[in-house]
């Protein structure tokens, strides 16, 4: 009924994760970065709602705090932020909306999709390099079939939380919400490793450098190696609080 409806608007802040060739742990605490989101809700009743969401945060991952030794000689690191534009669909066990004054708290899911745009770069002399222009795994190249990946792309959201009423016009949230993206180069690695020396010839040294910064390179060295694992594409997570003020009077 269209007098069970309501309206929020608030703000998130957390932590940021990623898990993907660099780094298999999502939760990685040395790599966690601070993200912030604003975000809006519209409670259709009180068991389901919509949020929208524009999140700003930063992922990144190693090799050189790997415990393994193939991922130490890999020798790879990446940073990137997350411009990220969401839509959700919230179910709550229990009954809740923050207008409701017979609300007091109730675990929830939820499901949806996001837009969002990434621009991994490496750090190399103390400079944050852009990685996707370089083409490090030989894409660009004259001849080659794979293009520069774009660096805007989708991910399928889910995850749940805890809301909580703590005053007449406020809420209190803390939530989850993973990250199953459609792309393999959150951090620039994919696949294998390509030919330096044609790197080199098309987009410079840096760009050859960048491509393979193995510790011990075998003989002749790595072309054809594997670089990254196709088979699994990247995941990132927001972790956080929101707080929330309820736009509409109170409801039933």
């Amino acid at each position: 009924m269209v007098q069970s409806q309501s309206r929020e608007i608030g703000l998130m802040v957390g932590v940021m994760g990623y898990r993907g060739d660099l780094d298999k742990n999502m939760y990685d605490t040395r790599f966690l970065e601070p993200g912030v989101s604003i975000i809006y809700r519209r409670s259709y009743s009180n068991h389901w709602a919509f949020k929208a969401g524009l999140l700003y945060g930063h992922v990144k991952a190693d090799d050189a705090k790997a415990d393994d030794f193939y991922s130490q000689n890999r020798n790879l690191n990446f940073r990137s932020h997350i411009i990220e534009l969401s839509g959700q669909f919230e179910f709550n066990f229990f009954p809740y909306q923050t207008a409701n004054p017979n609300s007091t708290f109730s675990p929830y899911l939820l499901c949806g999709y996001s837009l969002f745009h990434f621009n991994p770069k490496a750090k190399i002399n103390d400079e944050w390099v852009e990685l996707q222009p370089l083409g490090t795994e030989g894409q660009g190249l004259p001849g080659s079939s794979k293009d520069l990946y774009k660096r805007t792309n989708l991910a399928f959201t889910f995850g749940g939380g805890f809301k909580f009423k703590i005053a007449r016009r406020f809420g209190l949230t803390l939530e989850t919400g993973v990250r199953r993206t459609y792309t393999d180069y959150l951090d620039d690695v994919s696949t294998v490793y390509a030919d330096p020396s044609s790197i080199r010839k098309e987009y410079g040294k840096t760009a050859a450098l960048l491509s393979d910064r193995s510790l011990n390179q075998a003989p002749g060295g790595n072309i054809g190696r594997q670089r990254g694992d196709t088979q699994h594409r990247d995941w990132y997570v927001f972790t956080g609080v929101q707080i929330t003020y309820t736009l509409s009077k109170k409801i039933h």
